[in-house]
């Protein structure tokens, strides 16, 4: 298996998209040959149907016949004639002058309901007193056929009828009744009555008047399991069953065997020549075989032109990436055939052409900024002296001061020692609140004996917040920006607060003064370009966006202004440690 897999994923894409086309046909066709079937199957049914009605028709005309032997049969037992005498014959001595005439009478009576028959092979009367009457239409089987047994179960039923099948080398069906004394109080037995239908003759006659109408019929009539009437011996070898249909062979011809039951319950079996239309369905088959055949290859060949189309575009979409990872060189010049066309192929083919400028550009840039990069690395390295230059001539001054008793220079150098040596030697983007929090101090030392009693500054950041994260130089460009638009345009005292507190959605550092404030959608105004972000706008701006490029765009600032009273919010997320 791994080995086929193998092969699979190493086939070009062509042989691939041949395999896929060739797969997906010959499932359509397998599909399609089996749908044919569908057809077949609703013709049978068809066919079956038909075959039903007509069986229907012709067991409504057999079972018709058989009721009016039923019909007969009630007649006779009701004749006044027939009960008169066969009353006389109960209840007088045999040899009588009066038991003669009845006999007489009977004898007469029977011979006469010999006329109402047809189809018929014997009428037969028994009375109770074991006197016999028949009428015989053709030779009969047996000559007693009302025997004990049949007379017992024609009393069992109380006058009412019944069929009796005999099965034999000539099966025989009779229609056996008990004649009864109807005027009497007591409805005694007079006589039972036995009437053998010619059933094959019967049969035949309306099978034959179905073959004059064109609608022959081959089949076999069963009743309890009986067959009284088989038209050859082919149907007679079938068997009854359940209602339904079945295709078989029968001496190499093709047969539709449908079998049928009356409501009379007589069974039918019957065979309908199926050759003809079998063979109808063959043709149909391999035409339909050969239309699907045609049509794939017709559908190979067109696929495969298509697919060699497609395929060459792509061959040559492979040779610009062989050219490109061997120089390295762009493509530069428009591929006309490739720029407006909409499909997959065309977007594929311009989005490497500019995929391949855009290396070669963002390249060129690298190589740029690289050295940018080692020029900036030089200068740093020609600076490296400069600071400590600068350290050492403020620790100097700082020594003078305090040597000529001047604490005012002596307190301005030493914070502003400090400020430089932590703006210039801690490169952390990421300092916590005390850390920024005390720069600021440095800076508010100077500024204090800058402004004197102008400038008045307060503290309020709580001890909790001290171990929080935020961005290093955060605290004091805002502390500079409220003197910038505070302190320098007043000539009462500035006062600035700066307070600290946990909120329930993270940390909030307050930078307030009481200027003449500023707009409280200054910060939108600054990226919208409504106002231009000049001096410390600039780093207000800054300072907002290194918030949020540090922790997400949840966080940043927030001005708010009233109560004569500017507070620039500083919102951080809860950083302590612990949290």
């Amino acid at each position: 298996m791994e080995r086929l897999t193998e092969l699979l994923r190493n086939l070009r894409v062509r042989t691939k998209f041949l395999l896929i086309l060739l797969l997906a046909t010959a499932l359509v066709s397998a599909a399609a040959l089996g749908a044919v079937h569908i057809p077949m199957k609703a013709y049978d049914d068809r066919l079956y149907q038909s075959s039903a009605q007509t069986i229907a028709l012709f067991a409504e005309q057999i079972q018709s016949e058989l009721q009016d032997f039923e019909a007969i049969s009630y007649r006779i037992l009701a004749d006044n004639t027939l009960q008169k005498n066969l009353s006389i014959m109960k209840s007088t001595s045999p040899g009588t002058v009066a038991w003669v005439s009845a006999q007489t009478e009977v004898a007469n009576r029977v011979a006469y309901f010999g006329l109402w028959f047809s189809n018929t092979v014997s009428f037969r009367l028994k009375t109770e007193g074991g006197r016999s009457y028949g009428q015989f239409f053709r030779s009969a089987v047996n000559d007693d056929e009302l025997t004990t047994d049949r007379i017992e179960l024609a009393e069992s039923l109380d006058g009412r009828l019944t069929w009796v099948v005999a099965d034999g080398q000539e099966p025989q069906l009779f229609l056996l009744r008990g004649i009864r004394e109807m005027q009497g109080p007591t409805l005694d037995t007079l006589a039972t009555m036995l009437i053998e239908v010619d059933f094959p003759a019967l049969v035949e006659q309306y099978r034959g008047a179905m073959t004059r109408l064109g609608s022959p019929l081959q089949c076999a009539i069963y009743r309890d399991g009986v067959c009284l009437y088989a038209s050859n011996e082919a149907v007679s070898a079938l068997q009854p069953g359940a209602n339904g249909y079945t295709r078989m062979k029968l001496d190499g011809q093709d047969m539709l065997c449908v079998r049928y039951t009356g409501t009379d319950g007589m069974q039918y079996v019957t065979l309908v020549d199926y050759g003809p239309i079998s063979r109808r369905v063959f043709a149909a088959v391999c035409i339909t075989a050969l239309v699907i055949l045609a049509a794939t290859v017709l559908a190979m060949v067109v696929s495969g032109w298509l697919m060699t189309n497609v395929l060459n575009h792509l061959q040559v979409l492979l040779e610009k990436f062989n050219d490109f990872a061997a120089t390295g060189r762009p493509v530069t010049v428009t591929d006309l055939r490739y720029q407006k066309r909409l499909d997959e192929i065309g977007s594929l083919h311009r989005r490497f052409d500019w995929m391949t400028r855009e290396w070669d550009r963002m390249t060129r840039e690298r190589e740029e900024q690289q050295r940018l990069l080692q020029e900036k690395q030089i200068q740093q390295l020609r600076a490296q002296i400069r600071p400590h230059f600068l350290y050492n001539t403020l620790e100097s001054i700082y020594c003078l001061a305090q040597n000529a008793g001047d604490e005012r220079i002596a307190t301005m150098t030493d914070a502003l020692g400090k400020l430089l040596r932590a703006s210039l030697n801690d490169k952390r983007d990421i300092v916590t609140v005390a850390e920024d929090l005390q720069i600021t101090r440095e800076y508010l030392r100077i500024q204090l004996i800058r402004y004197g009693d102008r400038l008045q500054v307060e503290y309020g950041v709580e001890d909790q917040v001290m171990d929080c994260r935020i961005p290093a130089m955060t605290i004091q460009p805002l502390v500079e920006n409220a003197i910038h638009h505070a302190a320098e345009h007043m000539l009462d005292t500035c006062t600035i607060r700066i307070t600290g507190r946990v909120e329930p959605d993270g940390v909030d550092l307050v930078v307030e003064d009481n200027g003449p404030g500023l707009d409280e959608d200054i910060l939108a105004k600054l990226e919208s370009g409504a106002v231009k972000p000049e001096g410390l706008g600039i780093g207000m701006r800054n300072i907002h966006r290194r918030v949020q490029y540090a922790f997400s765009e949840e966080y940043g600032l927030r001005v708010r202004c009233g109560d004569g009273r500017t507070r620039i919010i500083v919102h951080l997320p809860d950083t302590r440690p612990g949290r």
